[in-house]
Formats: C-alpha cells, sequence, structure tokens
C-alpha cells in the first residue's frame, strides 16, 4: 500500500523536447537578422565622403591628368619651336625677330591655355552639367585661371569639380611661367649678339702649332 501512495506521489515523467523543423530554424534566424541594425557609419569617413564626393575626385582627378598631358605636349612644342627658330635667328642676329619670336612664344603658349580651356568645357557640356556652350566656356575661363565663376554654381553634388579645374589652372601656368623664363633668356641672349656684348657661337681655339 505504501508503495502504491509513493508511486502515485512521483511526478508524471516529462515527455521528451521536440527538435524545431528546419523552416523554424530558417524563419528564427531571418528574424534575428531584420532587427540587426543598418545605419552603422563611421563619422570620420562620412564626412569625408560628404566634403569629397568620390565622382568629383575620380572624374575631376582623370581630366586634370588629361589637361596636364596636354600642356606637356604642348609645351615641349613651344620649347623645341624657339630653340629652332634661335638658332636660325643667330645666323643673322636681328633685336626685331628676337621680339617676333618672344610675341610668336607667347601667342603659342595662349592657345594652349585656349585649347585646355576648351577640353574642360567639352567636359561640363557632355558630362550633362553644363547645357549651353558659351555657359560652359565662361565658368571654365573663368575657374581655369581662378577668377572666379561668379553667380553660377554646377548641379548639387559636383561642385567640388570647379577646385579641381583651379587646381589644373595654377599647375599649368606655373608651368608656362617657367618655359617663358627660358624663352626670354633664349631671346636677350639674342640681343646681346646684336649688341655685340656676345658672340653667336663660342670661339674656336686656336690650333697648336705642329
Amino acid at each position: 500500500m505504501i508503495d502504491s501512495f509513493l508511486l502515485a506521489q512521483a511526478p508524471a515523467a516529462q515527455a521528451p523536447a521536440t527538435q524545431p523543423s528546419l523552416t523554424e530554424s530558417l524563419a528564427k534566424d531571418a528574424a534575428g537578422l531584420a532587427n540587426v541594425p543598418t545605419d552603422i557609419t563611421v563619422p570620420f569617413l562620412q564626412h569625408l565622403a560628404e566634403a569629397m564626393p568620390v565622382a568629383d575626385v575620380v572624374v575631376g582627378g582623370g581630366l586634370l591628368m588629361l589637361i596636364l598631358i596636354i600642356h606637356a605636349t604642348g609645351v615641349r612644342a613651344v620649347i623645341n619651336f624657339v630653340a629652332k627658330r634661335t638658332r636660325i635667328i643667330l645666323q643673322k642676329p636681328s633685336a626685331w625677330r628676337a621680339d617676333v619670336l618672344m610675341a610668336g612664344s607667347v601667342l603659342l603658349l595662349l592657345c594652349l591655355h585656349l585649347t585646355e580651356t576648351i577640353v574642360w568645357a567639352a567636359a561640363l557640356v557632355y558630362g550633362g552639367l553644363v547645357t549651353s556652350w558659351r555657359a560652359a566656356g565662361f565658368f571654365a575661363g573663368n575657374t581655369y585661371t581662378t577668377v572666379g565663376y561668379g553667380a553660377f554654381v554646377l548641379p548639387p553634388g559636383w561642385e567640388m569639380l570647379a577646385p579641381i579645374i583651379a587646381i589644373s589652372g595654377l599647375f599649368t601656368f606655373g608651368w608656362s611661367g617657367s618655359v617663358l623664363v627660358d624663352i626670354v633668356a633664349r631671346c636677350q641672349r639674342i640681343k646681346d649678339v646684336v649688341a655685340g656684348h656676345t658672340h653667336p657661337q663660342p670661339p674656336a681655339l686656336p690650333e697648336k702649332p705642329a
């Protein structure tokens, strides 16, 4: 009788826990992923992207390299032209021919800079940032020479192209300035020959007696 009473008071055996199905596990994992916050950002990188947009840097940097290549090619052509004309003029030195050479060199450098301005204007028009060629040329010319672009601004998201255009102008004008120093020295050499201060060529050394 005691045994029967103890058996009656014993807790019933718990049923074995059932394993969740594959569908239930996947649904639970998906619900957990949905609760993960998606707005995790690094403040520094976010501010850097706002201050210097990637599109501006990539497009502007590529065009800047193109402008420098064009300028290097043009400057090399101008230097070769001046060197050739200097040798020809020194055969019959004349001051006015030296002045013409100087003026022609400046004109060639001006054409080179105007060509680079047109390249920037074409990029703005074909890129859809400016609809009018006249407006694009005016904006590119003023920005390239660092004069300023007045009330005209580029569409939102592309404003940083303007400083890059100005940087390209600073590089190329500085480069042209160094070239002009060499051209002035060559023209002055011609004028010195005309004035009798120097000789067109160094005098030949006397032959040693046999």
